[in-house]
């Protein structure tokens, strides 16, 4: 079994773009196919048949990121930190299926995450850096923890310039703050809180340390006597 036998079922996929920072709508799916992801310029399904392979549908008007990423997982190559890539086909490509729980997901159900696993995020960077790519908009929900380790997603950003600082902003906040929360059940809503205030505080002189204090003290005030840095 390939993974070319199911390309005419997912060619009958329909999803929609809704606007750059939101999920895409996904409108059609025949039987037979799951969608097990979405994010903002596709949507991840897998075919209970062929449960190895992950086929990533790219929304209208997303082609250039398709484009981009395709591109870096070929630089990428064989290597035991991201999806191993198959192929594409109009609309999508092709990778092996990763399960696990991605690190959103772990601080939300309470999963604990090793520090071994920030180090060998450091590896993969390191590596998609030898190849040549600028490994960039690494977020929690883009690594997965695995029983052998963790593996790296969405790749297309690693082909764009700058480094946007995601990757060192979330290594320094776990050293500094993970010890207080580690398995510990997160809500969903102060996770979504932080990353918004995030998102509108970074920039030039943004501080983790400084940040995360001052949302520590917000979220669980009066317990101030158990949190030290």
């Amino acid at each position: 079994m390939t993974w070319k036998q199911i390309v005419p079922l997912m060619e009958q996929v329909k999803i929609t773009a809704v606007g750059d920072n939101e999920l895409v709508h996904v409108v059609y799916v025949p039987e037979g196919i799951t969608c097990v992801g979405i994010g903002t310029d596709a949507a991840v399904f897998v075919h209970m048949e062929y449960p190895l392979y992950a086929y990533k549908v790219y929304a209208p008007g997303r082609e250039k990121k398709l484009e981009n990423e395709e591109k870096a997982y070929r630089t990428l190559g064989e290597n035991p930190y991201f999806p191993h890539f198959y192929g594409k086909g109009t609309n999508f490509i092709v990778l092996s299926y990763e399960q696990g729980t991605n690190l959103y997901d772990c601080l939300i159900q309470g999963i604990y995450i090793p520090r071994s696993a920030v180090k060998q995020v450091d590896k993969a960077i390191q590596y998609a850096r030898q190849r040549g790519l600028n490994p960039r908009d690494i977020h929690l929900k883009n690594i997965i923890l695995q029983d052998t380790g963790i593996r790296l997603i969405d790749v297309s950003e690693y082909v764009r310039e700058g480094n946007d600082r995601r990757w060192e902003h979330l290594k320094e906040g776990y050293r500094l703050f993970y010890r207080f929360i580690s398995r510990k059940k997160i809500p969903r809503p102060v996770i979504e809180f932080v990353k918004k205030r995030y998102v509108k505080q970074q920039g030039p002189g943004f501080s983790v340390k400084a940040f995360g204090a001052s949302l520590f003290r917000k979220l669980f005030r009066g317990k101030e006597r158990n949190f030290s840095l």
